[in-house]
Formats: C-alpha cells, sequence, structure tokens
C-alpha cells in the first residue's frame, strides 16, 4: 500500500511538474508557432526542428515565392494572392498550390530554390547563425512532403502581421474608380487607335487611322463595336467578334506594362506608368470578367479616343 501511495504521489509531482514544463513552454515566442494557424492547417501545430525560426524566414519566404511566381506567370496581382489561397484552398501546402493553381510542375524543386534564395538575405541579426542553420538543416531533407510542410508553415506562421499586409493589398485592390481604370487606359490611345485602325482595316496607316478616328466619333457613337459592326460585309478582314478584339486589347496591354514598359509611350496627355499599373492590373484581373459587353466597349473606346483637349473642355 505505501509503495502503492509513494508511486501515486510521484507520479502527481511528475503531472505537475511537466504541467509547470509545458506551461513555461507556452508562453514562449517559439510555442506559439506550434499552435495551430488554421483549422485547415494541422501540420503546423508540430513542433518541427528549426521552427522558432519560422517567424523570421516566413516573410522571405513569401517573398521570395511572390517574385518567384510573378517572374514565371508575369502577373503580380495573382502572386500577392498566395497568403490566402495558401491557407484556404491547399490543405496549406505550399506544393500543392504551386501544382494547381500556377501549373508548376516540379513544385519541390521550386521549394528548394525559394529556400535557397532565402538563405542569403539578411533576415535577422540576432538570429543569423540559427536562421542559417535551419534553412541549411531543411534544405538537405530528402523528404519532399516534410520539405514543403516545413516551408509551408514558415510561412504561415506569422499570420498576424501576413494577414494585415493582405488586408491592405486587398483594400488597396479592390479601391479604385472607374475614373482610375479610365486614366490608366488612356495611356494605351495610340496603341489601340492603331490596332483598331488594322484590326477594321486590314492596316493602320496614317490615313486609315485618321478615318477610323473620324468614322468612331461621327458614325459610331463613340463605339468600336458599333463601327465594328456597322462596316459592310467583307470591309472586316477579322473573324474575331468587336467583344473579343476589345478584350484581347484590353489584356494585352496590361501585359505590356507588367512585362515589357519601356516599350511603351504614353499618349501625351496621359498619366505615368507608375500610377497607372495598379489600376490597370486590377481592371483585367478582376473586373474585366464582371463588365458588361456594353460598359467594355465604353471602356475600351473611349481610351482608344482620349484627347487630353477634350478632357480640359469637361
Amino acid at each position: 500500500m505505501k509503495n502503492t501511495r509513494s508511486l501515486l504521489i510521484e507520479a502527481a509531482l511528475s503531472l505537475l511538474i511537466l504541467s509547470a514544463i509545458v506551461t513555461a513552454f507556452m508562453s514562449t515566442p517559439q510555442a506559439a508557432h506550434a499552435q495551430i494557424i488554421s483549422k485547415n492547417c494541422a501540420h503546423t501545430s508540430q513542433n518541427y526542428p528549426y521552427s522558432q525560426i519560422w517567424p523570421s524566414v516566413g516573410p522571405e519566404l513569401l517573398k521570395q515565392t511572390n517574385q518567384e511566381l510573378t517572374v514565371r506567370t508575369g502577373n503580380t496581382a495573382a502572386a500577392q494572392q498566395i497568403y490566402p489561397q495558401l491557407i484556404s484552398t491547399t490543405n496549406c501546402s505550399l506544393a500543392t498550390l504551386l501544382q494547381k493553381k500556377y501549373k508548376v510542375l516540379q513544385a519541390y524543386d521550386l521549394e528548394k530554390h525559394i529556400l535557397v534564395t532565402a538563405l542569403p538575405s539578411p533576415i535577422n541579426s540576432a538570429l543569423a547563425s540559427n536562421v542559417s542553420r535551419g534553412l541549411t538543416w531543411i534544405m538537405s531533407q530528402n523528404s519532399q512532403k516534410l520539405v514543403d510542410s516545413w516551408i509551408s508553415s514558415a510561412i504561415l506562421s506569422n499570420i498576424n502581421n501576413i494577414s494585415s499586409n493582405i488586408h491592405n493589398t486587398l483594400s488597396t485592390i479592390h479601391s479604385f474608380s472607374n475614373t482610375d481604370y479610365m486614366n490608366a487606359l488612356n495611356i494605351f490611345c495610340n496603341v489601340f487607335q492603331h490596332d483598331t485602325t488594322t484590326y477594321l482595316y486590314g492596316s493602320a496607316t496614317p490615313v486609315h487611322i485618321q478615318t477610323m478616328v473620324l468614322d468612331l466619333r461621327n458614325g459610331a457613337g463613340n463605339s468600336v463595336s458599333a463601327l465594328a459592326l456597322g462596316l459592310e460585309p467583307g470591309t472586316n478582314p477579322q473573324s474575331l467578334s468587336p467583344n473579343s478584339f476589345e478584350k484581347q486589347e484590353l489584356e494585352k496591354a496590361q501585359q505590356m506594362i507588367d512585362q515589357t514598359p519601356t516599350t511603351i509611350t504614353p499618349c501625351p496627355g496621359s498619366e505615368s506608368l507608375t500610377q497607372a499599373k495598379p489600376a490597370l492590373d486590377d481592371f483585367v484581373m478582376h473586373k474585366l470578367s464582371t463588365f458588361s459587353i456594353s460598359d467594355l466597349d465604353s471602356f475600351f473606346s473611349q481610351a482608344a479616343l482620349f484627347n487630353p483637349a477634350d478632357q480640359g473642355q469637361q
């Protein structure tokens, strides 16, 4: 009986000591990284080696991931959605997100590359040695699942700061007005005039461009679509519908400002490329599919006819 009582007392004391240790551990920053970040992210509750460096490397890994996807897809706006996509649609697996959403076939190789590019970055001087050891350790692992879980958890670990940044980004993205969109599109008035004239008449000589602008203003109610549909049969050399043509041109403008901005000569009197880019990215990525055919025609036609002298008269 005495032995039994002693064992019970020892067990109780052990439990008290263990409870104290756990409480102390849970109060430290490292423990916070092991807590479940999302109900969809079960693997983030595990205490991986070097998980204490996640808050230091997480933002850098997210930044590198955004940059890699921007380079691969040319789509800045989409890359900015990595965090919410990661936490909501792929069981918090970066590799799964890369494969399914961004069609990256060698997703695990890209994760290793992201880790390599993050290694020399000046993340936090106080933790530099530990950060270096941690990244070196994870890059040496052969288990693709382990690497994926570790880097995914690292990106998700700094949830408060990242969520705030994402919220700010989304707020900025969705704060544009129709005037902002119109000002951004006006940059491309010369491009739109040239391409519309080629679309309608087969070539874009100065005479043809002048004719197109006059016809657009005087005979088609400032509507490229109406002008195209009103041409005599056989006049329009293209089989593309006016709406498809206008969408194609708007997407082309966004690609130009993202990928080849140095080739753009903004129309006189329009805003700068730096000012226009956020609104144009949002217009094409988020609004293009929501506007009606007539709305898109109005945006495109007004941009094709942009004249700063007209703006001053309004």
